[in-house]
């Protein structure tokens, strides 16, 4: 019989059937050590399945009942260690977009990137594109194959810094010239600061990229008789791509960096440039202003529009356990290997979206990585659930039965 502590019955819906309490055909469970064994029954074992929140809710309510039980399966199933490493979340992906400051006046900060494996044209196979990411003015420059450090170092003396000096920041991607010994001393010795991007994340020098597909498509469309002439246009193609208004900037790279509009051969020269420094001098200023209130504007437009692909996750700080996504680790194992490894501990958060973890000296990967390849660690969790699940004496409202 059923019976609360001034001896009246409570939980009427539950009926004793041989001995064994039932509420609508669902054999009630009591409180203990029987809860979690059901609960692993139905989720652990490759009868049930592994499978998510909503599919072991399913299965357990079918033949089993007890209070609070779904917030328990969820909660046993969220810290489930094999999930965590075996799936990969559905949804959005983690890691709001975390926009690159404006620059305050042209070539203060640069990228850059390369487009390789092109077909052989007089003697080039790839293109070093740089690009500043105040005016948007681009370099094309031809090389024979992907430069080794010192010989891009020559090619940055001789491209850009010759003509634009030594920028505060450099963004580029991990490629192995950009994180060499010798590139960063040599920079060292500029003061120049290099922004690399994080482990398996290239979206960091996104603007190299977005002109990277704006040249291949002007080649592209002036070399399609001829593929092997491309080298020939890429002068053309520079001067084409600097004198094309930006739609960010609403301004051409030329008149944001000269202030004024070069002669093109197109259309004959309108341009009144005035000779006064002064004047030159201000209305430089004031070009400037405009532009950078614009991209200030265009950027604030972008992340609006990124992030509604995106979702922040979980809050990460230093010290808390992630896993980390295997999609670009090499593993035995194929599709079956995990998909996440670890956990591993954060040990510096960078930034809002870019971590450093502590990893084991077999994985042979640089250790900072976006938010988008990680996910918290809610298996240590299990031990406290468990023991919450399996509690000798009842929560507050729950039955106690007498036999």
């Amino acid at each position: 019989m059923l019976l609360s502590a001034g001896n009246r019955t409570i939980l009427p819906h539950l009926q004793d059937q041989d001995g064994v309490l039932v509420r609508r055909g669902q054999v009630y469970v009591p409180v203990g050590t029987l809860r979690l064994e059901v609960i692993r029954a139905h989720h652990d074992e490759p009868m049930a399945g592994h499978f998510g929140r909503f599919k072991t809710v399913q299965l357990i309510t079918r033949s089993y009942w007890w209070p609070k039980m779904r917030q328990d399966i969820l909660r046993f199933c969220d810290s489930c260690a094999v999930c965590q490493q075996s799936k990969t979340p559905v949804g959005r992906p983690r890691g709001l977009l975390s926009s690159l400051p404006v620059p305050e006046r042209p070539w203060q900060i640069i990228s850059m990137d390369f487009i390789s494996d092109l077909p052989k044209s007089g003697g080039y196979t790839c293109i070093w594109v740089v690009v500043d990411l105040f005016s948007k003015l681009a370099h094309f420059i031809p090389c024979s194959t992907i430069p080794a450090a010192p010989t891009l170092a020559l090619l940055f003396t001789k491209h850009i810094y010759r003509l634009h000096g030594a920028p505060e920041v450099i963004i580029s991607d991990r490629a192995p010239q950009f994180v060499s010994r010798f590139w960063k001393h040599f920079h060292e010795c500029l003061g120049t600061k290099l922004n690399v991007s994080s482990a398996f994340h290239p979206q960091t020098d996104g603007q190299s990229e977005r002109v990277n597909g704006l040249l291949e498509q002007y080649l592209r469309c002036f070399c399609l008789d001829q593929p092997t002439a491309w080298v020939k246009w890429l002068p053309v193609a520079e001067f084409a791509y600097n004198n094309a208004v930006h739609t960010s900037s609403q301004h051409t790279p030329f008149e944001l960096t000269y202030g004024f509009h070069p002669r093109g051969g197109v259309a004959p020269s309108t341009n009144v440039v005035s000779s006064d420094p002064v004047y030159r001098s201000s209305e430089m200023a004031a070009l400037h202003d405009v532009a950078r209130r614009l991209l200030l504007e265009a950027k604030a437009t972008q992340k609006t529009q990124a992030d509604r692909h995106r979702q922040a996750g979980e809050e990460l700080e230093e010290g808390d356990l992630v896993w980390l996504s295997s999609k670009h680790i090499k593993q035995a194992g194929g599709k079956f290997a995990p998909r996440y490894l670890g956990p591993f501990p954060i040990v510096k958060k960078i930034s809002s979206v870019a971590f450093r973890l502590r990893l084991p000296s077999s994985l042979k990967v640089h250790p900072v990585f976006h938010r988008s390849l990680l996910k918290l660690d809610t298996s240590s969790r299990r031990g406290a659930i468990a023991e919450g699940i399996t509690a000798t004496s009842p929560p507050s409202g729950e039955e106690a039965f007498v036999r």
